[in-house]
């Protein structure tokens, strides 16, 4: 993933007390509850709407889960750089969405839903890109800013610092945001649908810069060989063949 805003529209997911962590399905059916942990500030895939609710195209997704489970969906806000893998490692809560994408180190740690959405890591600039900031092209001397343990952290470090770019290093995706508005950094590396989103609830204010850096897919994560991941699988597939798949894209993606 990648991370994230801090900003808000509709619908409810209730945020419930902390519950335990489970890592099977029959553990999920006993306790009669899915908990899911989330970074709330990544819409329009997370965020809070105006009552405080958190809201959002994954935890949609994570509803149906629990439905299929016959369980209800409890929700927990956790920070990205606690929500993996440590929120599912240590059992926190039984599954995370995140726009998290999918990596082999990550694999090492956790199981994987099959992918759920197709994404992309771009480049985010000031609207009208006044310094003429494009990708491909020279970032040598260039500071490019980017959210501490993402992909998009992981693709900087991979391809931009080899040719001279300089990474300034946000826990907080919005800081990232407010220095490119203000200019003090060139671009700031996110998600493709952060910038769908972004134009339409601040326009004029940021854009994309050049083409995709690279392709990722998002999924759901659960502890390690869970057989979660697979009734998170089905639900995926009845989601797709029923046609609510996309609806909820249609609902959060498409119209945002």
């Amino acid at each position: 993933m990648t991370r994230a805003l801090l900003l808000a529209v509709a619908l409810a997911a209730c945020v419930l007390p902390a519950a335990a962590g489970a890592s099977t399905v029959a553990e999920v059916k006993k306790k009669g509850v899915l908990v899911l942990g989330t970074d709330p500030t990544f819409a329009p895939f997370e965020f809070k709407d105006r009552s405080g609710q958190i809201t959002g195209f994954d935890i949609d997704i994570a509803r149906a889960v629990a439905k299929d489970l016959g369980v209800r969906l409890q929700v927990q806000a956790v920070g990205f750089g606690a929500l993996m893998p440590q929120s599912v490692t240590s059992g926190r809560v039984d599954m995370a969405m995140s726009g998290i994408t999918i990596t082999a180190e990550r694999a090492r740690v956790v199981s994987f839903s099959a992918p759920y959405y197709r994404s992309a890591q771009v480049f985010i600039v000031r609207g009208g890109n006044p310094g003429k900031f494009e990708w491909p092209g020279n970032v040598k001397g260039k500071t490019i800013g980017v959210q501490a343990n993402t992909t998009g952290q992981f693709v900087a470090d991979e391809l931009l610092k080899p040719k001279g770019a300089a990474l300034k290093v946000y826990d907080d995706f919005a800081a990232g945001l407010a220095d490119v508005r203000a200019g003090r950094i060139a671009a700031l590396v996110g998600d493709a649908p952060t910038v769908t989103d972004l134009q339409k609830r601040l326009p004029g204010q940021f854009q994309q810069a050049g083409k995709n850096l690279a392709a990722e897919n998002y999924g759901m994560v659960f502890a390690k060989n869970s057989d979660l991941a697979a009734a998170a699988n089905r639900t995926l597939v009845r989601l797709k063949a029923s046609g609510e798949y996309q609806k909820l894209l249609d609902k959060w993606i498409m119209q945002q």
